[in-house]
């Protein structure tokens, strides 16, 4: 191998080892927080990492019964048909109630939509997650952003 093939293996070397050093420090830089397992926090995270998937069935499956009864007739549209917006949410606090039975867990939604430089946008809004103890699991208790799903009529 000549000096110049050794000088030109080198700094390819050493362009590689650039490369590969910025790609980990992007993804670690960029890593998710995570909550402790069994967490409203971690019950939120969960149910926005579905949403952002469009896994329906993942986060239906979030619901409290009550919940998930009154949402049966509102369908997956909601969660599988968002668009091609994005999603990154900050949690801002968790305010536990009821002797640590429910929680409200306040997170800022930040949804980036568009493309390109003249066409694209964002939209931020403070979400409140109403969450209850269920069977030890931590439950949606009023339909969770992006859902709506209505209450049903009083009966006469």
């Amino acid at each position: 191998m000549s000096a110049s093939n050794r000088w030109l293996a080198g700094v390819g070397i050493v362009v590689l080892v650039a490369v590969v050093v910025a790609a980990v420090v992007t993804v670690v830089a960029d890593g998710e927080q995570s909550f402790p397992e069994g967490s409203p926090e971690a019950t939120v995270q969960r149910y926005l990492r579905a949403i952002a998937d469009r896994d329906a069935g993942t986060a239906l499956n979030l619901l409290s019964p009550e919940l998930r009864e009154q949402c049966e007739g509102v369908g997956r549209d909601p969660i599988t048909r968002r668009g091609e917006s994005r999603i990154s949410a900050r949690l801002e606090r968790t305010e536990p109630r009821e002797d640590g039975a429910a929680a409200d867990v306040h997170v800022r939604l930040t949804e980036r939509y568009g493309g390109g430089p003249f066409d694209s946008g964002e939209s931020v809004q403070l979400v409140v997650f109403h969450l209850r103890r269920f069977d030890g699991a931590w439950r949606f208790t009023d339909p969770p952003w992006p859902l709506f799903c209505p209450r049903p009529a009083p009966a006469r």
